[in-house]
């Protein structure tokens, strides 16, 4: 009796001190929490099944790059963004470093110190987008490094400062069309971006006059962005609400937006091109009924979400006071690791998922990962026969022979290609990259010289 009397007690204690800490106001985060709903995944016709597409990928640079996030490229050369604030190029068996905007530093914890690129495009005449999450909107000269911001991430557009700069598509006028994933929360807390209601946006920069508008409020993390090819439209994708989002820029809805699709089997990233008038769309993370995303599942529960977003933040608060007084290497990276991306892989479904998407945005094809090969995958790129495969968290970049997972999407001069070719592998070992720690003292001399010229490329056309 006297052990069940103190269980009670127990019991009700704890669930007092929650009651607290979710309904006591002025709690951080200072976020909204309120009750909304999303379409939940729906399930595929049995010709866009499981399959096992993506079990073959080619793992390359393993160890040299960490979180190689999005693709472009120009050319011929293909490029990417990774975590340490570079963008690289990848030539001839090297990954080679083009630029970076951030501040030197001590390694992948001081993400916000180091900068971190996430989207690239590149315009027709050849200069480079890029998107840094912590630092605005640059273009870049890939040849010379040197480059120039177009958005500083200090400057509040329509009330607000742009916390999380994201994704960008080009228009053929120079206009940026860009996503600001959240209004409440940098990258290293993206945790709590996802967990709080939709704060996102889709943004324009207008070329002509250097100024940014809102075109979509209030978006489950804003992702992905991609133009149609008529420019008509551009769309946007919901990473935490499974949707992609349309905004129509000519004909009789011009101004309005409207759901593209929704109850996507699992959680949308970047957009591509799939080179047909259509789109490849990567998922950072697969649901379906029987895999649901626990974020997602707390949606109609906004107590709870609110709850753990506190009990996050109580439980980084020590930690930071304790980096304040005393700053060391293990605090820093705990913090990091708390509010970031990373602590939630173990609950990903094992399942990556790759779908192909027409103008209309109906579902027409599908590659699947089962095996657990590579994870999360955040960008999916055509390039040179190959579906580059990019994860924000891998420590590799991935490559599959297109033959063997889109194959009505080879151009003509590669309709003969051999899927079990040898030829285009990796003839020698690629070049390691440098550690983040000789990154920070050594960088490339085309970095360096890009941030000493920035002054002087106000047009590096």
């Amino acid at each position: 009796m006297a052990f069940l009397k103190s269980l009670f007690v127990g019991f009700f204690s704890v669930a007092v001190i929650l009651a607290a800490i979710a309904f006591i106001p002025g709690i951080p985060p200072d976020a909204t929490f309120e009750q909304y709903s999303i379409v939940p995944a729906r399930e595929l016709p049995k010709n866009l099944a499981l399959n096992e597409k993506l079990n073959n990928v080619e793992i390359l640079f393993q160890g040299q790059v960490k979180g190689p996030e999005a693709f472009a490229s120009y050319d011929g050369e293909l490029y990417t963004s990774a975590q340490g604030g570079y963008v690289l190029r990848i030539t001839n068996n090297e990954l080679v470093p083009v630029v970076k905007f951030g501040q030197d530093c001590d390694g992948l914890w001081q993400e916000s110190k180091c900068g971190r690129p996430l989207g690239l495009k590149f315009d027709k005449k050849g200069i480079l987008y890029v998107n840094d999450a912590y630092y605005g909107i640059f273009k870049v000269d890939v040849k010379t490094g040197k480059y120039e911001q177009l958005v500083d991430s200090k400057d509040p557009i329509e009330g607000k400062r742009p916390m999380l700069i994201n994704s960008l598509d080009i228009a053929s006028n120079g206009d940026v069309y860009w996503s600001d994933s959240c209004s409440n929360f940098h990258l290293e807390d993206g945790i709590y971006c996802m967990i709080a209601n939709p704060s996102g946006r889709l943004i324009r920069y207008n070329a002509a006059n250097k100024k940014n508008q809102v075109l979509v409020h209030d978006l489950g993390f804003a992702n992905g962005v991609a133009l149609s090819e008529d420019e008509s439209f551009v769309i946007v994708s919901e990473t935490s609400t499974s949707r992609i989002t349309k905004y129509n820029l000519k004909g009789s809805n011009a101004g309005k937006s409207e759901i593209f699709v929704e109850g996507l089997p699992g959680m949308p990233d970047n957009i591509h091109s799939d080179t047909k008038n259509g789109y490849l769309i990567s998922f950072a993370a697969y649901a379906d009924s029987q895999n649901p995303i626990l974020p997602q599942f707390l949606i109609p529960y906004p107590n709870l979400r609110r709850l753990a977003a506190r009990l996050l933040m109580l439980l980084e608060a020590p930690f930071k006071c304790l980096q304040s007084y005393y700053p060391n290497y293990f605090t820093e990276q705990f913090i990091h690791f708390v509010g970031g991306f990373e602590s939630i892989i173990f609950i990903v479904p094992n399942v990556v998922v790759v779908a192909r998407m027409n103008k209309n945005g109906e579902i027409i094809d599908a590659a699947y990962g089962t095996n657990r090969k590579m994870s999360g995958i955040t960008s999916a790129y055509i390039h040179d026969g190959f579906l580059w495969l990019g994860s924000d968290h891998a420590e590799f970049l991935g490559r599959v022979p297109l033959q063997q997972v889109f194959p009505d999407l080879i151009a003509p001069k590669l309709q003969n290609y051999n899927a079990n070719t040898k030829e285009s592998k990796t003839d020698s070992p690629p070049k390691p990259m440098p550690t983040q720690k000789s990154d920070s003292a050594t960088s490339s001399s085309k970095v360096k010289k890009s941030k000493s010229a920035k002054a002087d490329t106000k047009n590096p056309q």
